[in-house]
């Protein structure tokens, strides 16, 4: 079916052609630090923190939220359709091992050898709908480990 448009119409859509549709799927993955040591302390922490986004960035991964403990680590973020959870995944984790073992050898001692992470992990799949509440929920949780409700010594002080 071909349709006669006027040259300047013609003109105007072939410029401000887009997708028909736009879609990003997005996961939340969790994976833990081999044996489930809590060896990642806050100097760790911020260094991987900055892995994982500078990873993200270059992947063209969007990242939504990342928090992470002692022992393991959340992120949220959204691929596009023809991006693979495994690919992104493999790129995050294995990064984030070879840098920050690079950077810091005492996770080697700590951890007796060279893997950091444990090689399984969870996936979860999250609605555009429940994005938001899941990242709030992230938020709190890990408040909660590092931020607790009473302080140290509350009871003695009673």
């Amino acid at each position: 079916m071909e349709l006669d448009l006027a040259p300047q119409v013609q003109k105007a859509l072939e410029n401000r052609w887009e997708p028909v549709y736009r879609s990003q799927l997005h996961y939340l993955v969790t994976w833990n630090t081999r044996g489930r040591r809590p060896v990642l302390k806050e100097r760790h922490l911020d260094a991987l923190r900055q892995l994982l986004r500078q990873t993200c960035e270059e992947r063209g991964i969007e990242l939504v939220e990342m928090v992470a403990g002692p022992d393991h680590v959340h992120v949220l973020f959204g691929l596009r359709p023809t991006q693979s959870v495994a690919s992104a995944v493999r790129e995050l984790k294995g990064r984030s091992t070879l840098e920050l073992m690079a950077q810091y050898p005492e996770l080697r001692v700590w951890l007796r050898g060279n893997l950091l992470w444990d090689e399984r992990y969870a996936v979860e799949t999250v609605s555009p709908l429940r994005l938001e509440k899941t990242r709030e929920r992230l938020q709190n949780t890990h408040r909660a480990l590092f931020d607790p409700l009473y302080p140290e010594g509350w009871a003695e002080a009673s």
